[in-house]
């Protein structure tokens, strides 16, 4: 089936017209003038040499560039490849000729590191240059735009082509481009719409007095989960510069902007967390707040800071979009379901615990978690034994993460299955481990690898700034690493460092690189 490629952003720009659609610092602009800035960076890349179908890596933080990029590339059919900013130049280009992309769209803030690379890129053969000091191998954003046609483009696409690559977190090796298609990009829209709009008793549907904050990158879960659902219905998208994080500033933004929506992360939500109660609270209008990589004890502090304006979410890369969530009234008279990721996040997906043949097994026993949607039509570029590896039968999709549901259909996450630690006295889940461990008011974030053929299980802790790391703290924070292997019996040793590699802006632990970075360290 045909569809239009980029409906959505023509759709707003018809619907809400000079409504203010994008705010960044100072920079402000309508649905209307939005689109047809898309249209100007699509055709404009065309005009540089891109043909339709061609991979265009863009690599930039947040900004008014960055999303119209998004909209030029779908709208014009040019697969954009997303370049985490805080992953590694090495791992970027890799990804860059793995996929043949014959563009590269950078934001000037990352110039040596594109340059160091440039000349390795075997199949990319234009630069184009986000922001200042454009270097005079590239083409500054701002001449390709000017170059290009306002008119919509109106381009019939089959609904299986590509529409972007995204690339998976990169947790454990090279990140896997997984082939979003437009139709499974529809789906993940709809979903999200669905999710967001069903947010719990008295929530209201998604329109155009929302704000939505955007401040971890737009190119990861932010844009992937949240962007469209607000930005087809009206609302404002803010976008908050990410190359730092920074809680104080973050907070003023919320209150400023009367924000109503945005993606947070667990590991960013503590220092949030920290910053409002130094103030002694704040006003704030948020309603909306998808949180990721979060725990019990977090989800419960931001009920009693910001009010249940949450819902903690489960997913994987692959999908885009929560595939489970846990709403604050699931929980009431059900006290345990807290430590859940709740149940299936939207009518438009299913999902089920299976043995290791593929068989459904019952309430509460333990097995793999699988999921099966629209979303999940696709294909890892190029990987075709991965892709193979990925499905069971019946299109059931495997994010390879280990869990149980109970008989209301809430899932219990327990780990990544591929990071399970098998010690000689039974079976170690990191997760839980670190979960229990984040509840110490001084950590600000842990990992937990298993170290050794015969593993040694190790938590490597980074404190709070201004936490002492005296005998007593890392006792209280051994005392909660041993709470979830207590019936095994297993030992666990503590370290606190200074930091620990994560991804994704801080908001997961790396743990392959912190497994080899304890090795060669001893």
């Amino acid at each position: 089936m045909k569809v239009e490629a980029g409906y959505q952003v023509r759709l707003a720009a018809e619907s809400h017209q000079s409504t203010t659609a994008v705010e960044c610092g100072a920079y402000t602009a309508s649905f209307e003038e939005f689109n047809v800035r898309a249209n100007r960076l699509g055709s404009g890349l065309l005009r540089l040499g891109a043909k339709r179908g061609d991979r265009v890596g863009v690599l930039a933080y947040n900004t008014p560039e960055l999303l119209a990029t998004w909209f030029a590339c779908e709208k014009h059919n040019l697969v954009r490849v997303v370049l985490h900013s805080h992953f590694g130049m090495d791992d970027h280009a890799w990804s860059l000729d793995h996929v043949g992309a014959t563009v590269l769209v950078f934001d000037t803030r990352f110039n040596d590191a594109v340059d160091a690379v440039r000349g390795a890129l075997s199949t990319v053969h234009a630069f184009v240059a986000i922001g200042p000091d454009a270097p005079e191998w590239a083409t500054p954003i701002a001449d390709v735009e000017s170059a290009g046609e306002p008119a919509d483009p109106f381009l019939s696409i089959d609904e299986t082509a590509p529409c972007f690559l995204q690339l998976t977190s990169g947790t454990t090796g090279r990140p896997k481009p997984w082939i979003k298609t437009y139709r499974s990009w529809q789906a993940v829209i709809d979903h999200n719409m669905n999710h967001l709009d069903d947010f719990g008793p008295g929530s209201r549907v998604i329109g155009p007095d929302d704000v939505n904050v955007h401040f971890h990158p737009l190119q990861w879960a932010s844009g992937f989960q949240t962007l469209y659902p607000y930005y087809i219905r009206g609302a404002r998208s803010v976008l908050v510069d990410d190359e730092t994080f920074d809680p104080e500033r973050l907070i003023d933004v919320f209150v400023a902007e009367g924000a109503t929506g945005t993606f947070m992360p667990g590991p960013l939500l503590v220092p949030v967390l920290d910053a409002v109660e130094a103030r002694g609270g704040i006003p704030h209008q948020l309603r909306r707040m998808v949180v990721f990589f979060g725990t019990a004890d977090l989800l419960a502090r931001t009920t009693r800071v910001l009010g249940p304006c949450w819902c903690h979410g489960f997913g994987s890369t692959e999908q885009g979009a929560v595939t489970t969530r846990l709403l604050p009234h699931d929980i009431e008279g059900h006290p345990e379901r807290i430590e859940s990721v709740g149940r299936v996040g939207s009518p438009f997906l299913e999902t089920a615990i299976v043995a290791a043949d593929g068989q459904r097994l019952p309430a509460g026993e333990l097995g793999e978690i699988v999921v099966r949607s629209a979303m999940s039509e696709g294909a890892y570029w190029g990987m075709p034994e991965t892709t193979a590896a990925a499905f069971l039968a019946d299109d059931w999709f495997r994010p390879s993460d280990v869990g149980y549901m109970d008989d209301d259909g809430f899932v219990y996450y327990a780990d990544r299955a591929g990071d399970v630690i098998q010690t000689s006295v039974g079976t170690v889940f990191p997760h839980l481990v670190e979960a229990s461990v984040m509840a110490h008011d001084a950590v600000a974030i842990c990992g937990v690898v298993g170290i050794g053929d015969e593993p040694e299980v190790v938590c490597v802790v980074v404190l709070k700034a201004g936490q002492g790391g005296g005998g007593a703290v890392e006792s209280e924070i051994l005392a909660l690493a041993l709470q979830p292997v207590a019936g095994l019996g297993c030992e666990v040793r503590v370290r606190i460092v200074a930091e620990v590699p994560t991804v994704l802006g801080g908001a997961k632990v790396q743990r392959q690189a912190l497994r080899a970075q304890l090795m060669s360290t001893g």
